[in-house]
Formats: C-alpha cells, sequence, structure tokens
C-alpha cells in the first residue's frame, strides 16, 4: 500500500513539479497538503486528481486547437 502523505522531497520527484509549484497549487485548493513546524506534507490523492485533472485539460485544448 502507497503511503498517503508524501514530503515535499518525495512529491516533487512523484509529481514532477517543484515546490513553488505544489505551494501554489495548494494555496489555489487545487493539491491537499499539511504544513507540521517547518515541513511540507503532501496528500497523493490530491496530487493524483490534480494531475489527471491537468492532462483531461490539456487534451481538451489539443482537440480544440485541431
Amino acid at each position: 500500500m502507497k503511503k498517503r502523505w508524501l514530503t515535499t522531497k518525495e512529491a516533487e520527484k512523484y509529481s514532477n513539479l517543484c515546490f513553488k509549484t505544489l505551494k501554489k497549487r495548494y494555496l489555489e485548493g487545487l493539491i491537499s497538503a499539511k504544513k507540521i513546524g517547518n515541513k511540507w506534507l503532501w496528500d497523493r490523492e490530491s496530487i493524483d486528481a490534480f494531475l489527471g485533472e491537468d492532462s483531461l485539460k490539456e487534451e481538451l485544448l489539443l482537440h480544440e486547437v485541431k
């Protein structure tokens, strides 16, 4: 079973997004995270959902352009 919460380093590697982008998406309400002390933990399921939606949006835009 995959762990649900990822460290920032794990989330960056998993999503191929940098911390700045992850935090921006968190502030926009698109990715769930929690900050404990000075460390961030990122919700893998919300990253998956965000990346899935992002891929779908890109695919739809490509079809509109054609």
